[in-house]
């Protein structure tokens, strides 16, 4: 098609994309991009394209509705069951089992995966019925499979679990056999057994914060983020690598797809060797080295002439004084946490805590500092620590209770976060776990509830205000959050308000 738009506003509206979405339009591909926006004015009601864009400049950009249906009409949904076999291949005889061998070891039967960037849900999936075959105690296990998109359209379909013929190619007939049921019109419906192992969530890997407890974005084992890094600038996709290196454990890994950006790219992490696979791996940082012995040199000693030596005159031993380290402050700790160096920041909190065993802001850093690592044992010890002499803590029941729901306790989360509203009750960050843990049981009602709470919590606040309590979410993004998935929640119960 022959471009109708003018130069200044296809540039305008590329720069708005990237910065809402990630989407980055350059130059040679404004023309697809004009198509996206041509099918989304259509779409949304608008007489035309030029007017659609002109009036999403003109209001700083599109709202959220504006922005899911640019979404649906600018990103491809083109995936299938096991994309990039090679990939799946490195994931099924190597990677997770020998990390399922590591945690067998050590008792800890626990897994977490995230698939970013999930599109219509067949890689989760894939990831899902590759467990299955991996673990025969599945039932033993608590499985975190985390699937995210920007697209809520996608995340719809995800959730639906149906598909067509085109999703299968490649598949080995007995799988499919396994893990589907045939429908009426050559369509598919994945197993309820392996739907419950996947939690679909939208999110937007450019805006919203991760990694966040309350997100579940923490502490990943594995994360696939495939065929998505390539439509982001450099500095996008630089900033969107380091993030979710920070939301790996130590040895956690990165499988992006083999176009989605060269090794330098990923430098926080190590490229390993897989034949036909691209993975990167997030090694430890090295153990602070040990001081160098101080180095002595040997000269010949010559020696001296016999004369006899001064009686010496009696002096006082100088006192010793022991010279304390310096207790590390609060705002280096944070500035160490913010980086994504939870190891350096846990030995700095815990230093500072020998000093001031009472700090509670100190303890609840440790406390993410360790859930970020994946060691939710400490991470609740350090919550029930401030508890022991605070019980009126609000921040740390809530944060026991993101604790507790990782580690599968959805009743001693759901209880928690009771006692924290009680203690707190106009917590947005608080309603916003209750609401998405009562979304999670299937109690929408209550789900909905909160999400209003939230709504009306935020009311007054300006949009660029930054949420604290909520690793950097801004009122606005937050606004748009509760306001859809309250709607959503509606139209799926039949009522309107």
């Amino acid at each position: 098609m022959n471009r109708t738009l003018p130069e200044n506003l296809l540039a305008a509206m590329s720069d708005r994309l990237s910065a809402s979405i990630g989407l980055y339009f350059p130059a040679d591909r404004w023309t697809d991009m004009e198509r996206g926006l041509e099918r989304a004015a259509v779409e949304l009601g608008y007489p035309s394209t030029l007017a659609a864009v002109q009036h999403w400049l003109a209001a700083g950009g599109p709202d959220r509705a504006q922005l899911e249906a640019l979404a649906g009409q600018l990103t491809v949904g083109e995936t299938y069951f096991f994309r990039e076999p090679k990939s799946f291949e490195a994931l099924g005889r190597k990677i997770l089992p020998d990390l399922i061998a590591e945690r067998r070891a050590k008792g800890l039967l626990s897994l977490r995966i995230w698939s970013a960037a999930c599109c219509t849900g067949e890689e989760a999936y894939s990831l899902a019925m590759l467990l299955d075959t991996l673990l025969p105690d599945r039932a033993d296990w608590t499985v975190t499979l985390l699937a995210t998109d920007v697209n809520p359209r996608f995340l719809r379909r995800a959730a639906e679990g149906v598909y067509g013929e085109w999703s299968f190619r490649g598949v080995d007939p007995a799988m499919r056999a396994r893990y589907f049921t045939a429908l009426p019109g050559g369509r598919y419906r994945i197993s309820p057994d392996i739907a419950r192992m996947v939690t679909f969530s939208y999110h937007n890997l450019v805006d919203d914060p991760y990694p966040a407890l309350e997100s579940n974005t923490n502490a990943m084992d594995v994360i696939l983020c495939r065929n998505v890094l390539m439509y982001f600038n450099g500095a996008q996709a630089n900033r969107v690598v380091r993030r979710l290196a920070r939301s790996l454990v130590d040895n956690g890994w990165l499988l992006p797809s083999s176009v989605d950006g060269a090794p330098p790219m990923f430098a926080p992490l190590t490229f390993v060797p897989f034949e036909g696979a691209t993975v990167y791996r997030k090694l430890p940082l090295p153990a602070h080295a040990a001081p160098l012995a101080p180095v002595t040199q040997h000269f010949p000693v010559l020696p001296l002439p016999s004369v006899p030596e001064p009686a010496p005159l009696p002096v006082a031993a100088p006192p010793i004084v022991a010279v304390k380290p310096p207790v590390p402050s609060l705002d280096h700790c944070r500035s160490l946490y913010d980086q994504g160096r939870y190891g350096e920041a846990v030995e700095q909190l815990e230093a500072r805590l020998a000093f001031a065993p009472a700090d509670d802001a100190a303890m609840l850093l440790l406390a993410r500092s360790y859930a970020n690592q994946g060691r939710l044992a400490e991470a609740a010890h350090w919550c029930q620590g401030v508890l022991a002499h605070n019980r009126v803590s609000a921040e740390a029941h809530h944060l026991l209770a993101m604790i507790q729901q990782e580690r599968g306790d959805a009743a001693a989360a759901a209880a928690s976060l009771q006692r924290a509203l009680f203690l707190a009750p106009h917590s947005i960050a608080t309603h916003l776990a209750m609401a998405n843990l009562a979304r999670n049981e299937g109690r929408m009602r209550d789900a909905r509830k909160h999400y209003r709470n939230i709504m009306g919590l935020l009311e007054g606040h300006r949009p660029e205000e930054i949420l604290p309590d909520l690793e950097g979410m801004t009122v606005g993004r937050l606004m748009d959050v509760a306001a859809h998935a309250h709607a959503a929640l509606g139209q799926a119960m039949g009522e309107e308000f």
